[in-house]
């Protein structure tokens, strides 16, 4: 893949029990240039299904690159829907691999919320620390204080102004509301945080304030998608990993994070991801910061860049990255599945299975053009005059990306999703148009009613 591969291949081909590094000796980092309190993180896979491997290949791995560099498990809490290691496709069983060094990460990961678990409300609740407003898992949340530094990863699909989960969705209102709120109540003295999704630098842009010690870093801009990698492996599986997340964690495998900057480790990011646009927001000071200050124990393990030979061949591969919009991503896997497969029963699924997405996706571009038709279709019009204003309000332009109006987006993004798609299998299918109502809000100044009163007309009452 890159220079960044070359070197975390040899040192991550061996796997220590219960841990995936060894090549570390302990050291003492600068106690004088660390800063006081703990360091917390959150590392969160949002999505569940084989074909969306890679989400929980990365959180592993993250999970993997913390342990390694001292961060004890009590201060490291994890959401992971667990159903990749396991599940029927897998012909690795009980293992997950990030790369194609194939090194197990799922071998000593701990997971505090599974299945159901992984949701919105839980994720909230676990950054706010308040541990009686979460519901199943273990119930352990993030015990900072005033003087702890929090990082948080996460990753998964998202679109304009929202981020998934397996049954739910989160806006940047409520993700931000929960910023704000963890720093007026001192629950951090700095966060970091590092979002993989298409579209994620709308979850920050205009939005993030850069005065509550919060500094964010996004896969791709508010326009774009972000990236999967290793798709095309030696081993047939989905895509092994994400471009950006793969880029930071490689980095972070073999780099001092003592003397590397967050700023240093942003711009090295920013290059290897060339796919999308690696944006970053808030507090700017924070990349003056080493990156050991939330990746790193204070007391911590510092690396030894061995160059050893590793203790078992690594196999050769071809790196390919392939747009992660959803969707997009199992119709490539698929059609490799059906290039590949000589049973004619097996192409026969995997044909019916296209073409169910194929229908489900033009179901969505239709239902969301159906409500800017409610909105804006005049009677007294002719139908080329109001062709062209559907065509201008489904159009992507400038302020697409921009969430404007935090509290419209919110309202019409949950009504849109509550009366107009099954939450459990359709979401996915609406997320490439997700910016349309961003549109409508733009539109209407940020009055949300008659936007909510079109989806209600097209989604609930035309359904009776």
């Amino acid at each position: 893949m890159r220079s960044i591969l070359a070197l975390s291949i040899g040192l991550l081909a061996t796997v220590a029990a219960g841990s995936v590094y060894s090549r570390y000796e302990s050291s003492e980092s600068s106690e004088g240039d660390a800063p006081d309190g703990e360091l917390w993180a959150l590392l969160v896979a949002g999505s569940n299904g084989w074909y969306n491997y890679r989400h929980q290949a990365d959180t592993a791995h993250a999970f993997h690159v913390l342990k390694a560099h001292g961060v004890p498990e009590e201060n490291i809490v994890t959401m992971m829907y667990d159903d990749i290691a396991h599940n029927p496709a897998n012909k690795y069983k009980g293992q997950v691999f990030n790369g194609p060094n194939w090194v197990d990460y799922y071998k000593g990961v701990k997971i505090d919320y599974k299945g159901d678990d992984v949701h919105s409300e839980n994720f909230l609740n676990i950054l706010k620390g308040n541990a009686t407003g979460v519901k199943g898992g273990n119930g352990r949340v993030i015990e900072s204080g005033p003087d702890d530094r929090v990082f948080v990863y996460f990753t998964d699909h998202g679109a304009v102004g929202l981020i998934s989960f397996p049954n739910d969705i989160l806006t940047t209102k409520s993700l931000n509301d929960a910023l704000n709120w963890s720093y007026k109540n001192k629950r951090f003295s700095d966060l970091v945080f590092y979002l993989e999704a298409c579209e994620s630098g709308s979850m920050f842009e205009r939005v993030l304030p850069s005065t509550i010690n919060v500094y964010a870093v996004s896969a791709a801009n508010g326009k774009e998608s972000s990236w999967g990698t290793y798709c095309e492996n030696d081993r047939q599986l989905p895509c092994l990993g994400d471009l950006f997340s793969v880029n930071w964690m490689e980095d972070s495998d073999v780099e001092d994070l003592t003397t590397e900057t967050v700023g240093q480790q942003f711009q090295l990011v920013q290059k290897e991801t060339n796919k999308s646009h690696v944006c970053h927001f808030g507090k700017m000071k924070t990349e003056s910061d080493p990156v050991s200050w939330f990746q790193v124990r204070r007391t911590s393990l510092k690396h030894r860049l061995d160059t050893a030979e590793p203790s078992r061949e690594v196999e050769t591969t071809v790196t390919e990255s392939i747009n992660n919009r959803n969707i997009s991503s199992w119709l490539q896997y698929l059609m490799r599945t059906l290039q590949r497969t000589n049973d004619a029963d097996e192409a026969e699924i995997i044909q019916d299975r296209l073409d169910e997405i194929n229908m489900k996706q033009a179901h969505a571009r239709r239902t969301m053009k159906s409500v800017v038709s409610v909105m804006y279709d005049d009677a007294d019009d002719t139908l080329l005059e109001n062709n062209k204003r559907r065509i201008f309000y489904m159009e992507k332009n400038e302020e697409s990306s921009i969430v404007n109006y935090p509290d419209c987006h919110h309202k019409v993004v949950h009504t849109f999703r509550k009366l107009c798609v099954n939450p459990t299998e359709d979401m996915e299918y609406f997320m490439p148009h997700m910016y349309v109502l961003n549109n409508l809000c733009n539109a209407e100044a940020g009055r949300s009613h008659d936007i909510m009163e079109a989806v209600i007309e097209h989604c609930l009452v035309k359904t009776i």
